[in-house]
């Protein structure tokens, strides 16, 4: 009984075997199509040739190509097992607006997924085992961001394309998400995704590559904070005088323009500006500039009847602010207009509501 407790830990619990079986029956060419159980083939034929020449006879070859073929069916299983009962990782791209390559991200996804020995071939075995091809997981927005009702509509119809892919993967699994495009677009994103299991990649220009920024499986997204370490905060004026405030989020290495007239015209200000003087590095706590961001628009919602938000930041971060946010307050998303050197505005956050 204790060795068979072991195996049920080691291996499969019952149910899922069942199952997973029941799978290779329905689709006994994926046995076929395994490494280990192709190879059995070739043993048995070159095997026996070799094994007739040398005047032996052919039960060794036929022992080692059985088992080698057993160890594939179980293999199989195993591989069945992960992608149709445990938690998987899903890379997906949302690129909006941007040149950059959709499908160079996705290969970085893939690159970082595979690393991990249970999920080699991972783009394989998705449409293999899930019928999920590359062109699944790309949405892409080549429109203008300020023609919201286009916008909005591609919002919609991406998280509803979310819900069905997820929907074909197991339980708890954890999308990989590679956001291209403005950070303003980039918070209309986030509160599509809420609290569910989202890794974020920021992109790297000098390895041009992705790397992990935050997870969003952390409980300290959206906690409060009396202390802050990563911002220095400063108010004009000390409390607030106005119906309406601008909350000036500086991380980036482009300052933002405090002397532009949108800013000062519009009510109170809060200005956070990063401690770092610069961007955020890959080995900080990115959570944590979530963390102090948030608390800043907690306390401010309860003040005011509208809030600005004017930012430089990396993507990574304006996702996760927008999974904190969602999209319950009265907040207007700005982005930058090179051409008229000023902030103009989007769209307010609570406009957007996820149904048609």
């Amino acid at each position: 009984m204790l060795i068979m407790g072991q195996l049920h830990r080691r291996f499969l619990p019952l149910q899922q075997l069942k199952n997973s079986l029941s799978s290779l029956v329905h689709n006994p060419l994926s046995i076929l199509s395994n490494p280990y159980t192709a190879w059995t083939s070739l043993l048995a034929m070159f095997g026996a040739l070799f094994a007739d020449a040398l005047g032996k006879g052919y039960l060794g070859v036929l022992g080692v190509a059985g088992l080698l073929f057993i160890y594939g069916i179980w293999d199989e299983l195993r591989k069945t097992n992960i992608y149709q009962h445990d938690a998987i990782p899903l890379p997906v791209v949302i690129n909006i607006a941007n040149p950059a390559s959709s499908q160079n991200a996705l290969n970085c996804l893939f690159n970082i997924i595979e690393k991990d020995h249970r999920y080699r071939n991972h783009r394989k075995h998705l449409a293999q085992y899930l019928t999920l091809e590359a062109s699944d997981l790309v949405f892409d927005y080549s429109g203008d961001i300020h023609n919201l009702e286009m916008l909005k509509d591609f919002l919609k119809i991406t998280r509803h394309n979310l819900e069905r892919l997820k929907g074909k993967t197991p339980k708890n699994t954890t999308l990989y998400l590679a956001y291209i495009g403005p950070a303003s677009v980039g918070i209309l994103v986030g509160t599509m995704l809420g609290t569910d299991s989202v890794k974020i990649f920021q992109y790297s220009k000098s390895s041009d590559s992705y790397y992990e920024a935050i997870n969003i499986q952390d409980r300290r997204l959206k906690e409060t904070i009396s202390a802050f370490e990563k911002f220095q905060i400063s108010r004009q004026p000390d409390s607030p005088s106005q119906p309406r405030l601008t909350v000036a989020i500086d991380v980036a290495a482009h300052k933002i323009k405090l002397n532009d007239l949108s800013i000062k015209t519009y009510g109170d200000l809060i200005y956070m500006a990063s401690q770092s003087n610069g961007t955020i590095q890959a080995s900080e706590d990115w959570l944590q500039y979530c963390q102090e961001i948030f608390t800043v628009l907690n306390s401010a919602q309860q003040s005011y009847d509208e809030i600005r938000l004017i930012y430089s930041m990396p993507v990574a971060l304006a996702v996760a602010l927008g999974c904190a946010l969602q999209n319950y307050w009265k907040i207007m998303l700005t982005n930058y207009d090179s051409t008229n050197n000023t902030y103009r505005d989007l769209m307010l956050m609570n406009d957007l509501r996820y149904f048609f």
